[in-house]
């Protein structure tokens, strides 16, 4: 990690944390649930904040927690940090609350200046928390966002690398981006993935051939989806009495980042 702000720091940590545990990160919702005054969130020390849902989403996110999967720990990315600090340093000042820069760049555009996306790709943005515990509260109960994206993120299986960055907001005070891909290259680094299929696709299949073969045609299909492959050979064998024979045989692989 370079030089990464303490707030980031406990946001990334504590997010593994509640990856590896969800059930631990009950209480923290609870607590949240009973500050709760109709729908309003009384903060101490703090501007309260005024929730779309009220204790309706507290409470589905409570349920959610309870029956949750834990996931694998995340990996740090500076290179997603530098794109997530990027965006808060455009879209902060200005007081924007959107997913594209000031200028339109998408997320994807914004994240590709730095690397290679691997597989897959999301931004959480949070405003108005100063505390890594806040920003999860507000994420993990997603108030008025009505396919719950920010809490999928942040339990979706697939997302291997992680950055983010927290800075000034002009009308919220502060606000944080959280990058989450499949996995980030770094420009100029070889790609492990493709490295990986290059050699799978390389590599000799064993068939086991009828013992009166004369001669065989051969077809192979490979079909990727992420970070997986699997490649199909089949033979039509020519028999020495003149007959055909199919043989198959599918070899499968998980691509690791």
């Amino acid at each position: 990690m370079e030089r990464v702000l303490k707030l980031d720091k406990d946001i990334f940590n504590l997010i593994n944390s509640v990856r590896a545990d969800p059930k631990s990160f009950i209480p923290s919702i609870d607590a949240v649930l009973k500050s709760l005054d109709g729908d309003v969130i009384r903060r101490e020390g703090k501007t309260n904040v005024r929730t779309n849902e009220g204790a309706k989403a507290v409470k589905e996110a409570i349920e959610y927690l309870q029956k949750a999967e834990k996931c694998p720990a995340l990996k740090w990315s500076d290179e997603l940090a530098k794109a997530a600090k990027e965006h808060v340093d455009d879209t902060g000042p200005k007081g924007l609350m959107q997913h594209e820069s000031s200028k339109g760049v998408s997320v994807k555009e914004r994240v590709s200046q730095f690397g290679k996306i691997i597989n897959c790709y999301g931004e959480n943005l949070s405003f108005h928390c100063d505390e890594a515990i806040e920003v999860l509260q507000q994420l993990i109960i997603d108030d008025g966002v009505s396919e719950r994206g920010h809490r999928e993120n942040i339990f979706n299986k697939d997302f291997k690398a992680f950055g983010c960055y927290s800075g000034p907001h002009k009308d919220y005070d502060c606000m944080t981006s959280l990058i989450f891909a499949g996995g980030m290259v770094k420009k100029g680094d070889p790609d492990p993935i493709e490295e990986q299929m290059q050699a799978y696709l390389k590599e000799q299949v064993d068939i086991e051939m009828p013992t009166d073969v004369r001669s065989w045609k051969q077809n192979t299909k490979v079909h990727v989806q992420g970070n997986k492959a699997s490649k199909t050979i089949t033979r039509v064998c020519i028999l020495k009495d003149g007959s055909e024979k199919t043989v198959t045989k599918t070899l499968t692989r998980e691509f690791t980042i």
